[in-house]
């Protein structure tokens, strides 16, 4: 009788010891998860429309430890850091589809001729510009559009007598046409002989048959290609001052079309990166990536180099973007091909696509457009079905068998919503009506499922999401000659258009599991705006401040901090 009091107190003691044991673990498991940083007060939008708005915002290290309301006072411990996000809106981080940071942030300390608007300011700014400049060195940057003042291009007759020691090459906006000088060409070995090159054209006078300066498409390169190469100093210069203003601009992650050299850049800064990169760099550099790949993997998720970019066009601006039909304001051109050797580059892509590394291909015109699909299908025929994610960047003007190509494939349109606002001013001298009802068809991908996701081709248009968010949502062309939006049955909503800055592009970028909405054991990665986008006047969006940047938990921009 003992024996059995003694075992059942001593099979009490054991399960005493092991609920102690269980305590004890559970204990020491929630001490583990509590958070070094908590974002309190906040109005929290996950990025699902339907979803709970949350107060307060929990991380561990670079992920979202936890999302709630009121109750965070478990997971604080005594290097807890507490913020007061003081009822702002905050939202996944924005990511950028298409950016070229290098450009852009060269523009950024470069002449800018972007709000020029006549020819005599064109000229005054160059006046100004090389005023207290007493070197030979080269100008560059630009971004003029000649639709501004009337459309008459300029021409180095304009600059000479204002630059005859400095060689000039400005692009206009879109960076598919640029204007050199006299010293420039004369540098580059450019005269009334010099023939075309593949893929290019050097613009002539009628008369004389001599270069007017204006250089298109590969043309640009005989010009680009003898300026001498930035010291490794000033191109980081160039990429910091890029990543600061991106981050004051609530980006925490761009896709960016970049040079194999501006790859180089991001990888020499890998340590001190504020923004998430993919880089997509161009086709003719293919070998390189893959020796890249094949030694190094394909990088982080901080900085990744798994994309390979192409261009079958150029841009409706220039008119080089390839047409069916012929431009209505120069009726002998439809645009041209500028891919210089295709059947290498058919089988280029073939290759690309085995080695598992995604494809963006630069199409702006219906034909281009129409052809690249095309391409792509010769690759879903060869190699089968996988998640490859082809991209078209920009997809501006379709045929309807290029719309219904990308509703019933995984094809992703890349496109620049505020391209839509700015173009529409003058896109009626280049095409039809009834292609124009086929252009930035915004709602029709989405009314499809398709994953439409938005950027800027910065410095081509502003890096600023919000101005993408507003052109999307509104349609309203610049010149205000659309009050009600171009082609309004095109708009889409701000959830939609938020969506397509975040947990879209995330997509397309193969982050969906990572980042593009906040969710617990996704990567901290948002944004926090003075208003609530979701509720405000569509016409105030251009009005909102970017409050505070968080990029792996890290804050990378803090606008009282700057006093920007």
């Amino acid at each position: 009788m003992h024996f059995f009091k003694y075992l059942n107190f001593v099979c009490h003691l054991s399960k005493s010891i092991i609920a102690l044991i269980l305590l004890f673990f559970i204990t020491s498991c929630t001490t583990f998860e509590k958070a070094d940083k908590i974002y309190i007060n906040g109005n929290i939008y996950t990025g699902i429309e339907s979803d709970t708005r949350y107060n307060y915002i929990a991380i561990k290290d670079d992920i979202i430890l936890s999302l709630g309301l009121d109750t965070y006072h478990h997971l604080i411990y005594d290097s807890t850091i507490i913020i007061d996000l003081n009822n702002n809106f905050t939202l996944p981080g924005f990511i950028d589809n298409h950016t070229h940071l290098m450009w852009g942030g060269a523009t950024l300390r470069s002449i800018n001729l972007k709000e020029i608007n006549e020819k005599d300011r064109f000229i005054q700014a160059f006046r100004d510009y090389t005023f207290n400049k007493t070197d030979n060195s080269w100008i560059e940057g630009g971004n003029w559009d000649h639709e501004n003042w009337g459309g008459m291009l300029p021409s180095k007759s304009w600059i000479d007598s204002i630059t005859l020691k400095n060689p000039v090459l400005v692009t206009r906006i879109d960076g598919h046409m640029a204007l050199s000088n006299s010293a420039a060409l004369k540098a580059a070995g450019i005269n009334k002989f010099t023939p075309n090159p593949p893929g290019g054209i050097i613009d002539r006078d009628s008369l004389t048959g001599e270069a007017t300066g204006i250089l298109k498409e590969n043309a640009i390169d005989l010009v680009r290609n003898i300026i001498p190469k930035k010291t490794n100093e000033i191109k980081d210069e160039i990429f910091n001052a890029s990543m600061k203003h991106a981050a004051s601009l609530g980006l925490t992650q761009v896709h960016d079309m970049c040079s194999w050299d501006d790859l180089l850049t991001f990888r020499r800064n890998k340590d001190v990166l504020t923004l998430r990169i993919k880089g997509y760099t161009w086709y003719e550099n293919w070998n390189d990536l893959k020796m890249l790949i094949n030694s190094e993997g394909i990088g982080d998720d901080m900085l990744r180099w798994n994309g390979l970019k192409a261009m079958v066009d150029g841009s409706l601006g220039s008119r080089t973007a390839w047409m069916h039909n012929h431009y209505l304001d120069e009726k002998n051109s439809k645009g041209f091909l500028i891919i210089k050797d295709t059947i290498q580059f058919k089988k280029l892509i073939l290759d690309v696509d085995n080695h598992n590394i995604q494809l963006a291909v630069h199409a702006i015109g219906d034909r281009a457009n129409d052809w690249i699909i095309d391409q792509f299908f010769q690759v879903f025929n060869s190699n089968g079905k996988k998640d490859r994610r082809f991209r078209i960047e920009h997809a501006q003007h379709l045929t309807q068998k290029g719309i219904n190509n990308i509703i019933n494939t995984d094809i992703i349109p890349s496109m620049q919503p505020y391209g839509c606002i700015d173009d529409t001013r003058w896109m009626h001298k280049r095409i039809t009506t009834d292609l124009m009802s086929r252009s930035y068809v915004f709602n029709t991908f989405i009314q499809n499922s398709v994953n439409l996701t938005f950027g800027s081709d910065w410095d081509v248009t502003p890096l600023n999401p919000l101005e993408g968010i507003y052109a999307a949502v509104s349609r309203k062309t610049l010149d205000g000659s659309n009050p009600d939006g171009w082609y309004p049955e095109q708009k889409i909503s701000i959830f939609e258009a938020i969506k397509c800055y975040t947990k879209n592009n995330a997509y397309a970028g193969f982050q969906e599991k990572k980042t593009g909405i906040l969710k617990e054991g996704f990567y901290a990665d948002f944004t926090v705006l003075s208003e609530d986008l979701t509720s405000i006047n569509i016409e105030n969006i251009l009005d909102v401040k970017v409050m505070r940047t968080v990029v792996g938990g890290k804050e990378v921009y803090t606008k009282y901090k700057t006093g920007e």
